[in-house]
């Protein structure tokens, strides 16, 4: 199986790794001039030769390129509540694996977890090297992109952004099932979900007023670290995805 990379952008015909994959290509894979290895950067994969080593970094050329396997059809956005410890570790390495696109953490009313901005922007640098640590493992075609931390204003202002913008609340709602049988044809979906204790009914009059729609996920209560997932796997089952 070739040695697959994520890369940032590829020059022309021309791939740079960065130094800490070309020490993987180079020293534990053992890989020589001539030999074949795949990057992917935006969906799309890019079959390349390496070429020779300049400064520790290999350099490559590129042979062929074809959209990407790994990439579900329909672009999930998941706006996730600040949870406590590391919940969000855990949603992102997960819903990446499942085929999430875009996760922007939010600052919610009655979020626990404060950020300052200086520790915001540390933890989304972490998460982000979560989330593509997850893609390599689960053979995404795209490293999901983590957001920077939003304000819950900031988020409910971006549900005309997509297709369809789902807010499950335990307040009650559409059944999931219905909304998505109704749209086959999005192709886009923001999902919202709060943190441990919630969102409160302030917030989701907010983003109703925006374009989202609210929606149960059954009978049963779900913790924030679950909700996400659960609702993505089921749009991403209904929207022709897993399956």
């Amino acid at each position: 199986m070739t040695t697959r990379f994520f890369v940032d952008r590829v020059e022309g015909d021309r791939v740079l790794l960065g130094k800490e994959d070309s020490h993987h290509l180079l020293r534990v894979m053992r890989a020589q001039p001539g030999d074949d290895f795949t990057v992917l950067v935006g969906g799309v994969q890019y079959e390349c030769r390496l070429t020779g080593v300049g400064d520790g970094q290999a350099e490559g050329t590129v042979v062929a390129s074809q959209p990407a396997s790994g990439e579900p059809p329909v672009k999930v956005t998941l706006f996730q509540g600040l949870a406590k410890g590391d919940k969000l570790e855990t949603v992102i390495q997960h819903g990446t694996e499942i085929g999430i696109s875009e996760f922007v953490p939010v600052a919610s009313s009655r979020s626990i977890v404060k950020l300052e901005p200086k520790k915001a922007a540390e933890r989304v640098e972490r998460w982000q090297r979560i989330a593509r640590e997850a893609a390599e493992q689960s053979r995404r075609g795209a490293v999901p992109r983590v957001a920077p931390v939003a304000s819950w204003q900031q988020a409910a202002a971006r549900c005309g952004e997509f297709d369809l913008a789902l807010v499950p609340w335990e307040e009650g709602g559409e059944p999931l099932g219905e909304v998505l049988k109704a749209a086959p044809d999005a192709r886009s979906v923001a999902l919202f979900i709060g943190p441990e204790g919630g969102l409160s009914p302030e917030e989701v009059a907010q983003a109703r007023v925006h374009g989202a729609r609210a929606v149960t996920l059954g009978p049963r209560i779900l913790r924030t670290e679950t909700a996400g997932l659960a609702a993505a796997v089921a749009i991403l089952f209904a929207l022709g995805d897993l399956g």
